[in-house]
Parts: C-alpha cells; structure tokens; sequence
C-alpha cells in the first residue's frame, strides 16, 4: 500500500514563512501607535520676520479672500481668484497691525458671495461650528486648506489652498461640535493601526498560495 508523503523541501519553507510572519505581526501589534497632531483647526502664530502667502489652488465657484484680522483692522491678502499670486506682509505692516511675536495670526476666509467667514482654529469659532481650516506642516513652508461651505460642505478642505513662509508657525486645536473628517485620524490626531496587519496577513497568504502552486 502506497503512502502519500509530504515533501519536505516544500513543507519546511512553507513552515518557516509562517513562523516569520507570526512574529512580525507579533512585533507590529505590539508596537505603540504613534500620536500625531490634530491637522482640522490648525492656528498659525508669528514668529518673528516677515511672513509671505502664496496663492496655491481654487476650486471654487465663490468670490473669496484670505484675510488677516487685528481689532478692528482687516487686511485682505491672496484672493481665491489669483492662483499663482504671492504677498508678502513685512515685519513693519505686522507691527503696525499690533501683532507681536508669539501672537496668533487671526486668519480667515471670507467668502462674498454667500458673506459668511471662516476663521481658522477651533470649530466654535465660526457660526456653523466646524473647522473649516485644514493645516499641513511642511519641510519649510505650511499649508492651509479650506473649506468654504458652511455647514462644512463636501469636507474635501480643496476650495482653497494657501501656502505660508517665513515668520509663522503652527499651533493646533480642535475643539467644538463639529465632527473631525480627518481619515484614519480621530479626534485626539490618533492614528488606527490596522493595516500593516491586514498587509502582512495578505502576504502571508500570497506566499503560501505561490508556494502551493509550485
């Protein structure tokens, strides 16, 4: 009587695939989700020098413009019309403006056509209770992302883009009743960690398919 027996060769690679996989998937899962900071209601803050803005992208059917708020005075800098515009607002202007080093720059959006404005930071801030400001630090400049629909709109945070240099820097908050839609992100800037197991599983499971195969 004939035995069918199982080829070794193929079993112990087969064996040792596994073996390494499940103490990766070990080592991932215990690894410590790293913490990042909250991009949905982002503030920027003077530091020192002059700050330029760069008109980066619209998509937007509106009439609107960047504007810089001290007391009483608003000054209008890049419009959503003028992609490809750069302003640059001088140590001395800021000055002039009350705004010292270390103090929040009160940037907002306002939007003509529907009068509504949308100031960055926390979603209290403005009348819908969203935060309307998306804010992504870069290697050497920030950029910053709106949403001009009220009520947060389609939440793509793509009507208007806006790129900062020079003397600013960032702060972040979020706060309000308005819901986060940061994907794969909660509240907290917390960041789920699910998918480098799912991968590695599917790897796993590719590799032994293969090795069925041969």
């Amino acid at each position: 009587m004939l035995h069918n027996q199982p080829h070794l060769g193929r079993t112990s690679r087969l064996a040792i695939i596994v073996a390494l996989g499940i103490t990766t998937l070990s080592l991932a899962l215990s690894l410590p989700a790293f913490a990042y900071p909250s991009l949905f209601g982002g503030k920027l803050f003077y530091s020192g020098g002059d700050v330029t803005v760069d008109v980066l992208h619209s998509d937007t059917i509106y009439d609107e413009v960047l504007q810089l708020r001290s007391g009483d005075t608003v000054l209008d800098l890049g419009a959503a019309s003028q992609v490809g515009a750069s302003i640059t607002i001088t140590q001395e202007q800021l000055a002039d403006l009350g705004i010292k080093l270390g103090d929040e720059l009160d940037l907002g959006l306002h939007v003509r056509t529907t009068g509504y404005s949308y100031m960055m930071g926390p979603g209290d801030r403005n009348a819908d209770g969203f935060d309307h400001a998306y804010v992504r630090p870069g290697r050497d400049n920030i950029y910053v992302m709106f949403e001009d629909l009220y009520g947060g709109g389609d939440r793509d945070y793509n009507d208007v883009v806006f790129r900062f240099s020079g003397g600013v820097r960032t702060s972040f908050a979020h706060s309000g009743p308005g819901p986060s839609p940061a994907p794969g992100a909660d509240r907290t800037g917390r960041v789920p960690e699910p998918l480098p197991a799912v991968l590695l599983l599917t790897g796993i499971g590719v590799l032994g398919w293969m090795h069925r195969k041969r």
